[in-house]
């Protein structure tokens, strides 16, 4: 192509140009005259294109996410919601977060752990132990699930309780090895999160098989049920031979004792839409109910006492109060503090 323009010389490319141009076809022609009248030192060669290799990773991951059925041993049926993030797993595999109730928090705790992920904490999957009926909150599953046997409450109904050893079997013994079968797991950093009666469970499994997971994540765990017995599993724990196996983060919000007269306005406001809700008493007195505060106990204050005590007997125990939040919210609070105490070092 040089040999060719340099024999016909300048002044007859020029004209070939404009005779191009007339006939629709400049933009292939100047191309090639651009190169041909421009010396090949002065060309810059175009930079090859990036390898796969070369390509850093996203800051934050796609994720993929599934719904399966599996059974336990009972023939209980759960729902088991997995988020996976997209590519290669960490060189250990990644973490994972169980999160109990899981129609009430597994997409919370999806958008905590990509928030987390962001921040540069390590990509973790997220799994969500759900219920055939997909209700929020699905009270009878759960009163059993999460109570120990030989519970007995007067708010309770007895034939609900009392399968937390069972739960806890299926999860060590079939949602674990489901899980290991498909994806590079971290066995170092398995992590269990409960709230409220969730919570109370969580505490049972470490109190009881504390090498079921590596990291407990207790948000406002229930203490008066079936008369306190978690706080007597947490006595006795405290001279556990296994008690240092685990570490433990239990939390609650501050306002879980003495309920804001906004939340109180707030089911005020329902119950005065919806008098069918109030089990067929007046608004006041469903409110009493509701809000009835146990004389000289304060939740956040005997949340915190028994950390303390765990953490003196060597428990790996570290405990939070979100001031101002309500017992719902602090769920919330206490899953994003408590992937990221999960997933960082432990503090020596």
């Amino acid at each position: 192509m040089t040999s060719f323009f340099g024999e016909l010389g300048l002044r007859n490319v020029v004209r070939v140009a404009v005779l191009y141009a007339n006939t629709g076809l400049i933009a292939a022609t100047a191309a090639a005259l651009l190169n041909a009248l421009t010396p090949a030192h002065a060309q810059t060669p175009a930079p090859p294109a990036p390898s796969a290799e070369q390509e850093p990773p996203p800051r934050l991951r796609q994720r993929d996410v599934s719904e399966t059925t599996l059974a336990s041993r009972a023939g209980l049926q759960y729902r088991i919601l997995v988020s996976v993030p997209r590519g290669p797993a960490p060189e250990t595999g990644f973490p994972v977060l169980y999160v109990l109730d899981g129609d009430a928090f597994f997409n919370t705790a999806v958008e905590i752990a990509r928030m987390r992920e962001w921040g540069r904490l390590t990509p973790t999957i997220v799994v969500g132990v759900a219920y055939p009926g997909r209700a929020f909150y699905d009270g009878p599953r759960r009163n059993y699930d999460f109570t120990p046997a030989g519970s007995a409450d007067p708010d309770f109904d007895p034939s609900e309780l009392g399968g937390a050893d069972k739960f806890l079997e299926f999860l060590n013994d079939i949602v674990k090895p489901w899980l290991r079968e498909r994806y590079s797991i971290d066995a170092s950093r398995q992590v269990l999160f409960g709230h409220s009666l969730g919570g109370m469970f969580v505490l049972h499994a470490m109190f009881t098989s504390p090498r079921s997971f590596n990291v407990y994540l207790a948000a406002s765990p229930t203490l008066r049920f079936s008369n306190s017995a978690i706080l007597r599993e947490a006595q006795a724990f405290e001279t556990h031979a296994e008690r240092q196996a685990a570490r433990v983060l239990i939390t609650v919000g501050g306002l879980e004792s003495s309920p804001p007269p906004q939340q109180v306005d707030d089911w005020r406001r329902y119950f005065t839409i919806h008098p069918e809700a109030t089990g067929g008493l007046e608004v006041e007195e469903a409110l009493r109910e509701m809000f009835a505060a146990t004389p000289g106990f304060n939740k956040a204050r005997e949340t915190r006492k028994m950390a303390q005590h765990l953490s003196r007997r060597g428990v790996d125990a570290t405990f939070i109060e979100f001031e101002g939040a309500e017992h719902l919210p602090a769920a919330v609070s206490a899953l994003n503090r408590g992937l990221a105490f999960a997933l960082r070092p432990a503090m020596p």
